[in-house]
């Protein structure tokens, strides 16, 4: 298939220009947005991973998170303040795993709550937190994320299916492992289902990845945004050959 082809050269092509990244390292608007970049990157590779080896079960959860990150990307590239929405959900989630970690015995947090000091953490924290707080920068959830990027069509719709893969819904227990016949149904497991039956997760995480590459090379001015705009110009050329949406 053409654009899964593409995709693969895409995501080899982006680790090439990846090199040419040069940030402030104790900035941290330029240290998370290199970071969103990489992830995203990295799913694109894991997703192309399970495709090609008929592992396909794990797209659709692949791709959930590299769209989260892309969301992530494209709010902080935006609007630098973006990241004080992040660094609240940051600490937020710190102070649940130091509360739990010291109200109660739990063996998955055994190593936090050995290590001493747990109340000073949790009061650093809460500190930072409620500073952020008071100044209006609130934990987003993934809709607020969706809104703040101009993609609630995205989320009313396409992230809908992801999360009921994610969550195991009976949808996606449906559509992964029955085979339905005239009278009867076989459940399957690991079903061989064609490549084009993922089109949509292709396309998608190209048309992101490019997207998210003409951002950053052109936010951090490496040099590379030319080739990237050739690459964009070929997913065009390629998508004018096929329609997803119609």
């Amino acid at each position: 298939m053409e654009i899964f082809d593409f995709l693969k050269h895409l995501n080899n092509e982006c680790i090439r220009f990846s090199e040419h990244l040069v940030f402030n390292k104790t900035h941290p608007r330029h240290l998370h947005l290199v970071g969103l970049y990489g992830t995203l990157i990295e799913l694109a590779g894991s997703l192309i991973m399970l495709i090609d080896r008929k592992r396909r079960t794990g797209v659709p959860l692949i791709f959930r998170s590299f769209l989260e990150a892309y969301v992530d990307l494209k709010n902080l590239h935006e609007k630098a303040e973006y990241g004080y929405h992040m660094d609240a959900i940051y600490h937020e989630q710190w102070i649940k795993l130091l509360k739990e970690a010291k109200n109660k015995p739990n063996p998955y947090l055994k190593d936090i709550s050995q290590g001493g000091n747990l109340d000073e953490q949790i009061q650093e924290h809460e500190k930072e937190f409620a500073d952020l707080k008071n100044k209006g920068y609130n934990p987003l959830n993934v809709f607020q994320r969706f809104e703040r990027a101009g993609m609630e069509d995205e989320y009313r719709s396409f992230y809908n299916f992801l999360s009921s893969d994610a969550h195991n819904n009976i949808r996606a227990l449906v559509n992964r492992h029955l085979e339905i016949h005239e009278t009867d149904f076989t459940v399957v497991y690991y079903k061989d289902e064609p490549l084009e039956d993922f089109l949509t997760y292709i396309d998608s995480t190209a048309g992101f990845l490019v997207n998210a590459s003409l951002r950053i090379h052109g936010y951090f001015e490496t040099g590379s945004l030319a080739e990237i705009k050739k690459l964009a110009q070929r997913l065009n050329e390629i998508r004018s050959r096929y329609q997803i949406f119609t």
